[in-house]
């Protein structure tokens, strides 16, 4: 049984044209490379990116700054001195 489904499979083979086989034969690799090359780039970041997230966390810490100067701020014009230092430009 195996044999013959062997066989059949090299004559399908040889039966069709050498361009169409080599596609048949060769999809499977092609596939595994676009995996490959989807699986380096998610785990690569570019330049921009590490700006990104580097913009990201100065922004978050200074807002961390910012509610711990409001929480220790006495009354209202330390408040205000504290929103003063923090404000966005």
């Amino acid at each position: 049984m195996r044999l013959t489904s062997v066989l059949i499979s090299a004559l399908a083979l040889t039966m069709v044209s050498g361009c169409v086989a080599s596609k048949i034969v060769t999809a499977p690799f092609k596939a595994a490379g676009t995996v490959v090359e989807t699986a380096v780039d998610a785990s690569t970041q570019t330049q921009s990116e590490r700006e990104e997230d580097l913009g990201r966390q100065v922004l978050a810490e200074r807002k961390r700054e910012r509610d711990a100067c409001l929480k220790r701020a006495q009354d209202k014009a330390e408040r205000k001195q504290c929103k003063k230092a923090y404000e966005d430009d």
